[in-house]
């Protein structure tokens, strides 16, 4: 009999052992800190099996083992609470455990992603696996290698060795370039890099590229941006804009619902540009709350119409009407309604046209642009070329650009005419160009080859007959001949310049010599950046020449020789033979500059 009690009584110090461990769970939370040793949490079930297999040969002892759930039960109801809080915590220890080992062989595969299936708890329920970036096109790669020689390894070594303004610096050409050939060693240094700055260039780089293989990380940002930078937020919300990642609308829909107005409004614009006709039904019902503030309404009214979100046509039509309602919400009102592209919004826009305010005005001339075939749009778009409102009048412009709207080439010839605001005329000359007409093209070729205009529209004109193409080049290759038989008119001469490096076509070729031929060096250099962008084969020895030359007199600095030399590559035969040339040159300087030592 003492030797059972003494058998219970340390049956009972052992749960008491078990029950200090446990402690540490807290009650009614999602979340239990697991056991520091969770090997000795098994140990008093063993230890109560042991007890009743030691017991089990005498009658006595079975009695007294019976008798031990009795005063277990009698402890659990004392400490009723605790009990309940130790049964969960056995149960969380068990699942803990059978997963730890699927988690560790999780994080150690590079390529899958350690965001995991949650239960619907609004944690984040999609999985999406790590991936590389994508698999570039092997002609932009060439382009790339030949507009930029012997970039390669300097780049290479500044990703993997330099400071974080350096990085950031090429990054940002990697952005202006468009310069995919180094996508994957910015993916690896996305990973390594502990700069915020850094990994906010990266996002948006590939940004810039849409390519989804951030989409992973992003999803992890998005899930719990709350102890995230606002600006890495930011450019995490971009990225997923830019490539639709429709795995990300669940945290995007629970960020909209939590209201907070860090990232309220950019949950609703990734809404517009992600979401469906679901996401659509799940806003319209915000039209009904009277517990937004006027930003978010705003802000709510834009993504209803860029998501289409037809449930809400008739209250956007009743907003827009509503001349007591705030200016930017009948303004957005009227953009969304025509942006759903339902035939009966025409006539509401047209009718709205009619209102005083401007600003009204101007979105109605948007809503109007998504009705091209509409006669009765297209009249109402046409008609506020000339608008009494410089705003309405620019709008109107851009949209018949947009739309291809011929007709309204007399309207635009008489703005360039008599409109008093410059910002109109400029957004003439580029509407003129691309509509593509024998009148229009005829009236800037005109403007190029008249002696009486002056050389800033001339440049505008060029610059717009130039991007589209379909007229006036010989016209502008003659009169940048001009400009470089006259220092006075420098100013166009660059200006021309400029425009022909955006563009590799062949006609350019002669007057890319006729620039490398100038003795002005800041036209010569313009000269280099024709050459650089088209590679005429004819110009070739001109700008192998120049790099010569400057190696004739290593002492002299030459800016444009050093520009050829980067342009050709250090592979260039050329460029070797000039630093042969300039290497004996040196030698020859030395020994001329001090005979003495020769002697020796």
């Amino acid at each position: 009999m003492k030797k059972n009690i003494l058998v219970l009584a340390a049956f009972c110090f052992l749960k008491l052992q078990v029950f200090g461990q446990t402690a540490e769970v807290v009650s009614g939370s999602e979340k239990t800190v697991q056991p520091q040793n969770p090997p000795e949490a098994e140990m008093p079930a063993k230890s109560e099996t042991q007890t009743e297999n030691e017991n089990s040969s005498g009658n006595e002892t079975q009695d007294n083992v019976k008798s031990l759930p009795e005063e277990e039960n009698s402890s659990q109801t004392e400490n009723q609470e605790n009990g309940e809080v130790l049964a969960e915590n056995k149960n969380s220890e068990n699942q803990e455990s059978a997963q730890s080992l699927p988690e560790s062989e999780n994080s150690s595969q590079t390529e899958k992603s350690d965001v995991d299936d949650e239960a619907e708890d609004g944690e984040l329920s999609v999985k999406i696996p790590k991936k590389r970036p994508q698999k570039q096109d092997a002609e932009k790669i060439a382009e790339l290698d030949e507009e930029f020689p012997d970039t390669r390894k300097e780049n290479a070594d500044t990703l993997k060795f330099g400071m974080e303004d350096d990085i950031i610096e090429l990054l940002n050409d990697f952005v202006k370039n468009e310069d995919v050939r180094f996508v994957d060693e910015v993916y690896d240094l996305f990973y390594v890099t502990k700069t915020i700055a850094v990994r906010e260039k990266i996002l948006e780089y590939f940004t810039k590229l849409k390519d989804p293989c951030l989409e992973n990380f992003a999803l992890e940002i998005l899930d719990d941006p709350y102890e995230q930078k606002k600006s890495t937020v930011d450019a995490v919300f971009k990225y997923i804009q830019a490539v639709k990642t429709k795995e990300a609308l669940p945290v995007v829909l629970k960020l909209v619902e939590s209201e907070d107005e860090n990232y309220f409004t950019n949950a609703l614009t990734t809404l517009g540009e992600i979401g469906g006709s679901k996401e659509a039904v799940f806003l319209s019902e915000y039209l009904e709350r009277e517990d937004l503030s006027l930003a978010q309404r705003q802000q709510l009214v834009k993504v209803l119409g860029k998501i289409k979100a037809v449930e809400t046509y008739d209250k956007l039509v009743e907003m827009a009407q509503d001349e007591d309602e705030n200016t930017f919400i009948r303004m957005y009102s009227a953009e969304a309604i025509g942006s759903m592209e339902k035939k009966e919004a025409v006539k509401v826009l047209v009718k709205l046209y009619e209102d005083t305010d401007p600003k009204l005005r101007c979105s109605v001339v948007k809503g109007l642009s998504n009705f091209k075939e509409k006669d009765e749009a297209k009249k109402t778009v046409i008609e506020a070329i000339r608008d009494s409102h410089v705003t309405v009048r620019l709008e109107a412009i851009e949209v018949c650009k947009k739309n291809g709207y011929k007709e309204a080439v007399p309207y635009l010839v008489y703005r360039l005419e008599k409109d008093k605001e410059d910002s109109v005329k400029k957004k003439c000359y580029p509407a003129i160009a691309c509509l593509n007409t024998k009148e229009g093209n005829e009236y800037l070729v005109k403007l190029i080859t008249d002696k009486k205009v002056a050389d800033t529209p001339k440049s505008r004109v060029a610059t717009a007959l130039l991007e589209y193409n379909n007229a006036g080049t010989d016209e502008i290759i003659a009169l940048a001949r001009e400009t470089l038989k006259d220092d006075r008119r420098k100013p166009l001469r660059y200006a021309l310049g400029k425009e022909f490096a955006k563009y590799k076509r062949n006609e350019f070729s002669s007057i890319c010599k006729d620039y490398l031929d100038s003795k002005d060096t800041a036209t010569q250099g313009t000269g280099l950046d024709i050459y650089s962008k088209g590679r005429y084969p004819d110009v070739l020895p001109v700008v192998r020449q120049i790099i010569l030359d400057a190696a004739k007199n290593p002492l002299k600095k030459n800016a444009n020789a050093e520009k050829a030399k980067k342009i050709l590559g250090s592979s260039d035969s050329t460029v070797k033979e000039a630093e042969k040339i300039s290497e004996e040159q040196k030698e020859k300087l030395e020994k001329k500059s001090n005979p003495n030592a020769n002697a020796k």
